[in-house]
């Protein structure tokens, strides 16, 4: 166990905040409502403790400043952003408005000339100007994973 506060503690019951925070997006995307605005309260320093798959599933609050950033679906938890050039299809499928075909389509568009803007996702077929505006709170070109 680290030093740092982890969301599981010592007897492998998950931290009440990590629980809630993971049981909303499962609901959220589920119902395919929009994430909160503010992130997770009492975790101002989010770093990931476990992956698996590439995708955070274990997160600190209390890490160091050098501890790993998290990667995922769970960076929009904490309200980071996800980068559509670096983003895997199941990460994008997180974000409001993109599904699987969107998600698809953004990586293929990315392959043939990464984006250098959030505008720059006009690009993508199926994805206009209201999605992109949808997008501006959880997007950021170079924003992480």
């Amino acid at each position: 166990m680290s030093a740092g506060r982890s969301a599981r503690n010592a007897g492998g019951d998950a931290h009440p905040r990590a629980t809630a925070a993971l049981a909303l997006a499962a609901g959220l995307l589920l119902l395919g409502l929009p994430w909160p605005e503010t992130p997770v309260p009492g975790c101002a320093h989010p770093s990931e403790a476990t992956a698996v798959s590439g995708r955070s599933v274990d997160v600190s609050c209390d890490g160091p400043a050098s501890a790993r950033p998290l990667r995922g679906p769970a960076r929009l938890l904490f309200g980071l952003k996800i980068d559509p050039n670096v983003a895997d299809a199941q990460t994008l499928e997180a974000l409001p408005g993109i599904g699987p075909a969107r998600a698809r389509a953004i990586i293929a568009e990315r392959a043939k000339n990464p984006f250098t803007s959030l505008d720059d996702l006009v690009r993508v077929h199926g994805i206009g100007r209201g999605i992109v505006a949808g997008l501006a709170a959880h997007v950021a070109v170079g924003g992480g994973a």
